[in-house]
């Protein structure tokens, strides 16, 4: 596993920072790749944008086929505040029951449904303010670990790679 640090301007527009934009060009983000919470970024092929599309990422997710696709960003809400902001936002107000009823946020469903879509050997790319990722039991193992630090009083932004195990019995 490949862990690393590295600093960066915060930005609300996470793939704009120039150490993610490396990222993903290593992982050769692009056609057939899924952004779940794509914002205003256009990287993957597949994507939504909770704000314009009124689509939240369960749903958008559920749509597509399993083992269909080469990698996905997963670039949610970093806490249970920013999802609360987020949904109600758009008028959806049991988003704590679409995601499970995990009051420590993390999204566990819409990581279930990441999981079903990958190909084997397909990546996920993770972030948020911990390295949790898709994990062992979605059948996903790290081999990047990427510390952003901001500086001041910014949290780090923790970019997680995964890689989905092509034994399906992990």
């Amino acid at each position: 596993m490949l862990i690393y640090r590295e600093w960066s301007m915060p930005n609300k527009w996470t793939f704009e920072m120039p150490v993610v934009k490396r990222l993903i060009q290593k992982y050769n983000v692009g056609l057939n790749w899924i952004d779940p919470f794509c914002g205003q970024s256009n990287v993957a092929e597949y994507r939504n944008d909770l704000a314009v599309d009124k689509i939240d990422a369960f749903d958008f997710l559920s749509k597509f086929n399993t083992s269909t696709l080469t990698g996905c960003l997963f670039d949610p809400p970093y806490s249970m505040e920013q999802t609360k902001r987020s949904y109600q936002s758009i008028g959806i107000a049991d988003w704590q029951t679409r995601y499970g009823n995990n009051k420590n946020g993390g999204f566990p469903n819409v990581k279930d449904q990441i999981a079903r879509i990958l190909y084997p050997n397909g990546y996920c790319i993770s972030f948020g303010w911990n390295s949790n990722g898709l994990g062992k039991k979605r059948g996903f193992e790290i081999i990047e670990v990427v510390l952003i630090a901001h500086g001041g009083n910014h949290n780090d932004t923790i970019v997680t790679v995964e890689q989905k195990s092509t034994n399906l019995t992990d």
